[in-house]
């Protein structure tokens, strides 16, 4: 709930109307573009990991991701209000996808990544190193089902049945979003979902991280590093938008850990052709003020758990591009000129 603060009369509060996208002449799909194209909000991804999303005119949920335990994760948007009904669709989508084997999610997210040869397994082991031991085996992809329901926080009847379902034992949530109209500019208020409950803190900033995009392609940070730029890809790509002039990039390499960082050159991202696909990459310029060839010397890398050590903080960098606090940043900034060479 967001309310009106009286600055006279300092006692007094007044609430703000909800409103619904309907009633701003939104359509259904451009509600669910907006939620596909801010997926990483959405979802943090240091906690899930993105396995499918929805295709046009299939039944389908909107979105499927997997835990560190190769759990599976069934996100469904109710994008007006919703009947009784709606929630029986969602449990219909957990008794097929349910009994997927492995080879039927790998498929998934082959399809998903537009890469015929992507190991589940592998990747997910890639995804999530910094906080399992191995790889999962097979066998321990999708022993288990959680439901998720996006819906407004005015649609009482969804919230209810979702209580009654968890009640019975079900493994069922809900992100619940309200829609409010302040002097014609629309306020969209949302909490990410995040199952292990950490608080996620998200900054307007001139500091960011950029992921070289590791998990999905040998080559991304290459390009990066070669081409001086910040990119993300597909789904992803989004984030690159929110990079303004000046402000200071970090490369982060899975596994590896920061190996660059610079300035942006311009307040206009650009796009390009990607792996055949029109417009699958975004990228801003970048003037290196630092730089490091991780694949000839990974010891100078700004490794993460010395920044959580300097931090004494537990952080990780799953998410594509994300802004961070000028205190990291800093702290980035000093162990990487440490490691500059005489």
């Amino acid at each position: 709930m967001l309310f009106y603060l009286n600055n006279k009369e300092r006692t007094e509060i007044k609430p703000i109307p909800h409103k619904t996208f309907s009633s701003i002449g939104w359509k259904e799909s451009d509600l669910e573009n907006l939620i596909a194209r801010n997926i990483t909000r959405l979802i943090p991804q240091n906690q899930l990991m993105v396995l499918f999303q929805e295709r046009p005119f299939q039944e389908e949920a909107d979105i499927y991701a997997l835990d560190k335990k190769g759990e599976l994760y069934i996100f469904e948007l109710k994008r007006w209000k919703s009947q009784k009904e709606n929630i029986i669709q969602v449990l219909r989508y957990g008794q097929k996808y349910g009994q997927y084997s492995y080879e039927q999610l790998q498929e998934m997210l082959q399809k998903y990544t537009k890469t015929s040869s992507l190991n589940l397994a592998q990747k997910h082991y890639d995804y999530f190193s910094e906080t399992i031991p191995k790889a999962l085996d097979e066998a321990d992809f999708n022993k288990q089902q959680h439901f998720v329901v996006i819906t407004n926080g005015t649609d009482i009847d969804t919230r209810d049945a979702i209580k009654y379902w968890q009640d019975k034992g079900l493994l069922i949530d809900s992100i619940i979003y309200w829609l409010y109209v302040v002097k014609e500019q629309v306020i969209f208020e949302f909490d990410p979902y995040n199952p292990e409950r950490e608080v996620i803190i998200e900054e307007e900033g001139k500091y960011y991280i950029v992921n070289t995009n590791l998990t999905w392609s040998n080559t991304n940070y290459r390009e990066m590093l070669d081409g001086k730029k910040a990119a993300a890809y597909g789904e992803r790509r989004y984030g690159i938008k929110n990079l303004k002039k000046g402000d200071t990039v970090f490369l982060y390499h899975n596994q590896v850990g920061v190996i660059a960082y610079g300035k942006v050159e311009s307040n206009r991202y650009k796009s390009r052709f990607h792996e055949g696909h029109k417009a699958e990459e975004y990228y801003a310029d970048l003037s290196f003020e630092w730089a490091i060839d991780p694949d000839k010397e990974p010891g100078r890398a700004v490794k993460a758990w010395q920044l959580n050590r300097e931090l004494s903080a537990q952080h990780a960098f799953r998410q594509t591009t994300f802004s961070i606090r000028p205190k990291m940043a800093n702290v980035i900034i000093k162990l990487a000129q440490a490691t500059k060479k005489d």
